[in-house]
């Protein structure tokens, strides 16, 4: 079935422009966003976009989230505080956008009867090591002392709180585990933005520790084209996918470098950790290319290439 009207939740946010660019032509879409992450600012034609309305709300807010709701069949809940600088900074807010603002979405979707909630945890629920994990795999998150994993722990709980409030209330719904996805627009942390950013500045890479942590990177359309799938496949539904490119497995100064390729000049500066570090984190993806008939088709080299051309037009500031 074709969702009709879908709420993004954090639709201002990087994952959530392009979903919405995604889905407008054929959809009536409404962003919710606090706007502490704006990648929307980089992309007026959504918010210009006839398909489009735009609410500004905290899903900690849940009249808020209450009146957002109504009318709307899907809803894609992406609204987080994500962001490691932030797990430390902020990590009883971490805890209760991610916890609380999440029981606030479902129950929202619940009492206006919406057909599916598809939920966005994290590759993270998988603790410090995630090399080849599948769905099944163990969720060995980190010692409650070190805020590092209350953004994990906070995931998981939503992961609960979605299926719980799906059995009870009749509604489908999916879970997906991003695993380091990247592009244009992408605000905030992380590893690849950072380094564009950098490079579109002319600055030097910034390296932490050795640079062996190993990542497995996945191009934005290749996510959005998973999460469409999901949308027009009901046997999605009940299942969490993890979603990112295995093929593309590069070191964080293996990246680097590529960067520095990509733009001659450049220089890579190292500088020492001083927080827990996920050490490899690779996805398992055969459920969701037996479910989804989910490919992922950017290489690193060409996703570099198109996240570099956009910080040097556009998101260098």
């Amino acid at each position: 079935m074709t969702p009709a009207h879908i709420l993004i939740t954090g639709g201002a946010g990087f994952i959530g422009t392009h979903l919405a660019e995604r889905l407008c032509s054929e959809h009536q879409i409404t962003l919710l966003d606090n706007f502490r992450r704006d990648s929307l600012a980089q992309a007026p034609h959504l918010k210009e976009h006839p398909n489009i309305r735009v609410i500004t709300a905290d899903i900690r807010d849940p009249e808020a989230i209450q009146q957002a709701m109504q009318g709307v069949d899907t809803v894609l809940h992406l609204a987080a505080i994500a962001g490691v600088s932030s797990y430390y900074a902020e990590s009883l807010a971490t805890l209760q956008v991610n916890i609380l603002g999440t029981a606030n979405v479902l129950e929202a979707a619940s009492q206006a009867s919406v057909r599916m909630v598809v939920y966005f945890s994290s590759s993270e629920t998988f603790g410090a090591q995630a090399l080849w994990v599948d769905e099944s795999a163990s969720h060995g998150i980190g010692p409650v002392a070190d805020p590092r994993w209350v953004y994990a722990t906070s995931k998981l709980a939503g992961e609960h709180f979605t299926m719980r409030y799906a059995e009870t209330y009749g509604f489908d719904c999916a879970i997906v585990r991003p695993f380091n996805i990247y592009g244009p627009r992408q605000v905030g942390e992380g590893a690849i933005s950072n380094f564009c950013r950098a490079a579109a500045r002319g600055e030097p890479l910034t390296v932490y520790g050795d640079g062996s942590a190993i990542r497995a990177w996945c191009y934005i359309s290749d996510m959005v084209d998973a999460v469409l799938a999901i949308l027009h496949t009901p046997a999605a539904s009940g299942h969490a996918f993890n979603i990112g490119n295995p093929h593309e497995v590069e070191t964080t100064l293996g990246l680097a470098r590529r960067v520095t390729r990509l733009v001659p000049g450049l220089t890579i500066q190292q500088q020492p950790v001083t927080r827990a570090e996920v050490r490899a984190r690779i996805p398992v993806i055969d459920k969701a290319r037996q479910l989804l008939n989910y490919e992922p088709k950017i290489d690193l080299d060409e996703g570099l290439r198109q996240t570099l051309a956009w910080f040097e037009q556009e998101g260098n500031a």
